[in-house]
């Protein structure tokens, strides 16, 4: 069994050796989210093998945002979230989102008030996944969807029961 850890992306970790199948997530990972995390645009969260924490399994990638829901609201946004092919299929990608759901429980009982976790669904297809945990659709199959902060912390205090 795969032991897991949680990281912040580093110069370790294997970018170049990632491949998620999707030419753009692999490309911002490979060229882009070191950069844009060093000028604290996005934070990249990596998943890593314990026994090979240069591999990198799955990635997501947040920042702060503003939703207009029902008025002005800080929120976390998950800007990206990607899974290496080689683990496909294995709920690593499942584990990336409850990491992030984690990070704005976090965020919202330590450092500041959120409405909550948007994430933007690259298809319908990723819409639905999100929708499996009780993500809502911020129009009518649109392609924005939140998870409020209080299905954030609840989902969080659940999962350490």
């Amino acid at each position: 069994m795969t032991r897991i850890r949680k990281q912040p992306l580093s110069k370790q970790h294997d970018r170049a050796g990632f491949d998620c199948g999707v030419a753009e997530l692999n490309t911002f990972i490979q060229k882009t989210a070191r950069r844009q995390d060093e000028r604290h645009l996005v934070r990249t969260t990596v998943l890593v093998d314990i026994d090979q924490p240069e591999h990198i399994l799955a990635y997501y990638s947040t920042a702060p945002c503003e939703t207009d829901y029902p008025h002005p609201v800080p929120f976390l946004r998950m800007a990206r979230l990607a899974t290496n092919r080689s683990v496909q299929g294995q709920g690593f990608g499942e584990l990336a989102l409850l990491s992030a759901v984690d990070d704005a429980a976090t965020i919202a009982r330590t450092f500041t008030a959120i409405g909550g976790l948007v994430v933007d669904a690259k298809d319908q297809q990723a819409a639905a996944f999100y929708e499996k945990y009780e993500f809502i659709r911020i129009e009518e199959n649109g392609l924005q969807l939140f998870l409020p902060i209080q299905d954030c912390i609840l989902l969080m205090d659940a999962a350490r029961n």
